[in-house]
């Protein structure tokens, strides 16, 4: 029996224990409980038993064990045996993302990083980025950048995770650049319509054939304020602040109409502070409080709004790829093309990666190259002067 703090190595009785057939057994402790590992002589390229190669991995195994355990580093190997699609249905259940997000974390899960790194262990998949980069460039090379995105940040993050919980010492799957391969680029919703084509399109409070969306004004709300389509409709008139030049949005309605769940990525209670156009202001300012858009204790089903303003955007003229999220990409356009920086941008569209802005609306920054070219002239011209 070893102690609670070394370990022990042994094999069989046999009396030739160098040709044998049997493993060698290392017994450890760790986390307070007994555990073992065998170790088999290995076999060369031409089949042949590589005698004592099972003992020298054992030896090597203990050595480290002990040496990990001494530096207080020491990574139990069996917590890296878990099988990694268990671990990634973990992470995703604990992820502090909406429903929405968990599920497509789940999608891409069940068509494809579980086929192909589901069984895996846990350590085998932190040690394969070989692997992982097949997956995401060649089995993916032709999705979205969308879904091969979603898939990177599943298997980086339950990675990630598994190191910070201590199950595996480290990985090799980070930094994986993911270049466009030029399919859905993100960008096919970038269509801005006229102003007249949104008035077309936000004709009115009945449904077609009269031509306009049910709820006009929610238009408004995600042009106005870049807000997303469940986000605009859980908006109170309470949300207007100061004198109506800001909302405050904390709050998003659920797909199913039923009730009101936190902000995307945010806690119960978090929200953010979006600035208001002055003619959003004059459209609110007359509504009675509450809900803008509840009935009857519901609100709108987002898939009903959504086919009613795809089919109502069509019969407004307006190109074919615009979507209600459009709505928001004019926004952030809007801001950016007259030198709002991004910082403030990221904010309000409730970005909580900076790099998440910068990939999707990096494009729409103006360049700096011919203003900084000024001020670089002006400075020599006062530094010259100077002198």
């Amino acid at each position: 029996m070893p102690s609670r703090q070394g370990t022990i190595l042994k094999k069989c009785s046999c009396a030739d224990q160098q040709r044998c057939s049997h493993k060698w057994t290392l017994r450890y402790w760790a986390n307070g409980r007994q555990h073992e590992t065998s170790f088999a002589d290995q076999i060369d390229s031409q089949g042949r038993v590589r005698y004592g190669s099972g003992k020298r991995l054992a030896r090597d195994a203990q050595l480290k064990i002990a040496h990990d355990k001494r530096a207080q580093v020491f990574i139990d190997p069996k917590l890296g045996n878990a099988r990694f699609r268990d671990e990634c249905e973990t992470w995703i259940r604990r992820h502090p993302g909406t429903e929405n997000t968990k599920k497509a974390y789940e999608n891409i899960l069940n068509a494809h990083v579980g086929p192909v790194l589901g069984d895996r262990t846990l350590a085998a998949v932190a040690n394969a980025r070989d692997g992982v980069l097949d997956l995401l460039t060649v089995r993916l090379g032709e999705g979205s950048n969308s879904r091969r995105n979603i898939a990177r940040a599943l298997i980086t993050g339950v990675l990630d995770e598994s190191v910070r919980a201590g199950k595996i010492p480290m990985h090799r799957c980070g930094d994986i650049a993911l270049p466009d391969n030029g399919h859905a680029d993100g960008h096919d919703d970038f269509i801005f319509p006229s102003h007249a084509q949104l008035v077309m399109l936000a004709d009115g409070a009945g449904d077609p054939p009269k031509g306009g969306i049910k709820h006009p004004l929610t238009i408004w709300l995600m042009r106005g304020c870049g807000l997303r389509i469940e986000e605009a409709l859980a908006v109170r008139k309470s949300c207007f602040r100061e004198g109506g030049k800001v909302l405050r949005v904390f709050e998003q309605a659920s797909r199913d109409g039923q009730k009101t769940t936190p902000l995307k990525h945010r806690k119960a209670g978090e929200y953010r502070d979006v600035p208001v156009p002055s003619y959003l202001w004059e459209m609110v300012k007359g509504l009675p409080e509450g809900y803008l858009f509840r009935a009857d204790g519901l609100f709108p089903r987002y898939d009903s709004y959504r086919v009613s303003f795809n089919s109502s955007a069509r019969k407004a003229g307006i190109p074919k790829g615009f979507t209600a999220h459009s709505l928001r990409h004019a926004f952030v356009s809007a801001l950016l093309s007259r030198g709002v920086p991004i910082t403030d941008v990221a904010q309000w569209l409730g970005h909580r990666d900076i790099n998440i802005t910068y990939a999707t609306y990096g494009h729409l920054v103006p360049s700096s190259l011919g203003k900084a070219t000024d001020v670089l002239n002006a400075e020599y011209a006062e530094w010259t002067e100077a002198a």
